[in-house]
């Protein structure tokens, strides 16, 4: 399997995952032509791709995706739930390439199992993507509260992609108003520091080789802070992994196992 982090944060979001011959994009939340430019910094085409999983409505992760679909003929996989808050937003998407989630599905020889998760969206999915070989990768980059069914999906993964949102004290200090500060910390919200690193800690296993932390805020964090809460967090529960940001301009290198 193969992993690349085009961008996250309140900008755009977007992963490029290649494996068993499949390539996806999970979630399109930058334009069309920077998600091709992104891509070609990992020597990948968007021509090659052969689905955008869609994990909620929300424009910093769809924006690109109708577009995307258009030009190159791409498979959008969306609930029908975010698909009618953006259905407009989206535009027209040929029949053969809007797919409704309604549970698990392959595309080729690649399971993908979405699961939900708490979010302020109407509706909101995690992926696990498991190959022929049993490799699996997990992801949630907009998540506010862990609960049971997220644990599981995460259990024995080999990479992991989980938001690492806000520092409580920078969120309580910033310039937010009041209810966006309840709302970021809030079940529906998102994960702060903290809950990431003791969340990663708890369903570590032996199998897991590298964890991306996403969807860090440019008003209620610092990466150096989530560094540090992240790897003090590991040294507490005398865990060694390989840990890395995933920023909003940056695509990191593409990463294999």
């Amino acid at each position: 399997m193969k992993i690349s982090i085009l961008g996250s944060g309140s900008l755009g979001n977007s992963i490029f995952i290649e494996s068993d011959t499949v390539k996806l994009l999970i979630d399109a939340g930058f334009s069309c032509k920077k998600t091709e430019e992104k891509l070609k910094e990992i020597d990948e085409k968007l021509g090659d791709i052969d689905g955008i999983l869609i994990t909620h409505e929300h424009g910093d992760h769809i924006i690109g995706a109708g577009i995307i679909s258009r030009k190159y003929g791409i498979p959008i996989f969306i609930t029908r739930e975010s698909y009618k808050k953006v259905e407009m937003k989206l535009g027209k998407i040929e029949p053969e390439n809007l797919n409704f989630i309604s549970g698990n599905f392959k595309i080729k020889k690649l399971n993908i199992e979405p699961f939900d998760v708490m979010h302020d969206a109407e509706r909101t999915l995690g992926f696990l993507l498991i190959n022929s070989y049993g490799k699996k990768i997990a992801v949630s980059t907009d998540i506010g509260y862990v609960d049971n069914t997220v644990k599981e999906k995460f259990k024995e993964v080999d990479i992991m992609v989980i938001e690492s949102n806000y520092d409580y004290q920078m969120l309580m200090n910033c310039s937010y108003p009041w209810d966006l500060k309840e709302r970021v910390k809030g079940r529906n919200g998102h994960l702060s520091n903290g809950s990431a690193g003791k969340f990663i800690c708890e369903v570590y296993s032996k199998k897991l080789k590298k964890v991306y932390l996403a969807h860090v805020s440019k008003d209620s964090n610092d990466y150096s802070l989530v560094m540090n809460s992240i790897t003090e967090e590991l040294k507490r529960n005398e865990i060694e992994l390989h840990v890395e940001i995933a920023t909003q301009d940056k695509v990191t290198p593409l990463y294999k196992i």
